[in-house]
């Protein structure tokens, strides 16, 4: 068992707010050779391993903490086995998958690839100390192609699929960012993990917090705006969807919208009193390339 005070979690998520302004964020952009699928394939792959290092690696924790990934913990013989998991992907040939069986791919591969460099790399506090290289070096070769972060999530997750509740599924290291989720994306449960993990990081403080009369949304809403329609009547119109019925009120009654985000690294952390004191968070300002009352437990 792992101790995170609610003190170090709630300074996580505190982050410079921004005013309603237009952000140019990596647009989507379409990456042709992998617009391609087979509706009636049966292809299926197998993520047994993957679920077993996240059963491993994964500590669950309830609101106001996430889910946190123990990269310090992960042994040689099971980096070796996130490597071999990520050469079978590599294997794998998507565009002969349905679309279903794609986007769970996809998803997987790029959680799975983060989650490996991040072991490699050792940040010690923020994902910004490896600077925009970790979106865009290559990550995987897959059918004679080079993949990095960035093209599998604005190249072909953004634009194929238009599916704006990717960016609460795709883990970019960061409490600000998507959760973790405890089990692979598969084709029979994408669509679930999705709406859920949506709902969850909306109705989460580093989703939508409101205090008095201000609203403060992720940062994710402000950067991606163009997948959220536009414009902030988009962004609303979006999180009311998935808002919880007793925050409704108040945030159809206050018009404008602040932001912020934690580039905390969501790594389990075990912190002395004067230490999370002396621990402050770094500005919310985006790189220029491009997510407890009794603790965390273990995925069991």
């Amino acid at each position: 068992m792992r101790g995170i005070t609610l003190a170090l979690v709630l300074g996580g998520l505190l982050a410079i707010g921004f005013a309603d302004t237009a952000y140019s964020a990596p647009r989507s952009k379409l990456i042709e050779f992998w617009d391609d699928r087979e509706e009636s394939s049966s292809l299926k792959m197998d993520y047994s391993a993957w679920n077993e290092l996240l059963a491993k690696y994964l500590v669950l924790a309830e609101s106001p903490d996430i889910n946190r990934f123990d990269y310090d913990a992960m042994t040689d013989g099971d980096r070796a086995r996130l490597a071999s998991f990520i050469s079978y992907m590599e294997s794998t040939e998507p565009r002969q998958m349905n679309s279903l069986e794609q986007k769970a791919y996809w998803l997987n591969l790029f959680n799975a690839c983060l989650i490996k460099y991040l072991i490699e790399a050792e940040p010690k506090r923020s994902v910004r100390e490896l600077g925009g290289r970790l979106w865009r070096r290559d990550m995987a070769y897959i059918s004679m192609q080079d993949v990095s972060l960035d093209n599998i999530e604005h190249g072909i997750l953004r634009p194929i699929f238009n599916d704006p509740r990717v960016h609460f599924s795709l883990v970019a290291g960061t409490i600000g960012s998507g959760e973790l989720s405890p089990i692979a994306f598969t084709a029979d449960n994408v669509e679930q993990l999705l709406e859920e993990n949506t709902h969850k990081f909306i109705n989460h403080p580093r989703g939508v917090k409101i205090e008095g009369n201000k609203i403060i949304v992720s940062q994710i809403f402000r950067w991606y705006r163009a997948d959220f329609g536009g414009n902030t009547q988009g962004v609303r119109e979006f999180i009311l969807r998935y808002l919880d019925e007793e925050k409704k009120a108040a945030f159809e009654n206050i018009k404008s919208l602040d932001y912020e985000y934690s580039w905390q690294l969501n790594k389990v952390l075990e912190k002395t009193s004067s230490e999370q004191d002396a621990s402050s968070t770094e500005d919310s300002e985006p790189s220029s390339n491009t997510s407890q009352p009794r603790g965390p437990r273990r995925n069991r």
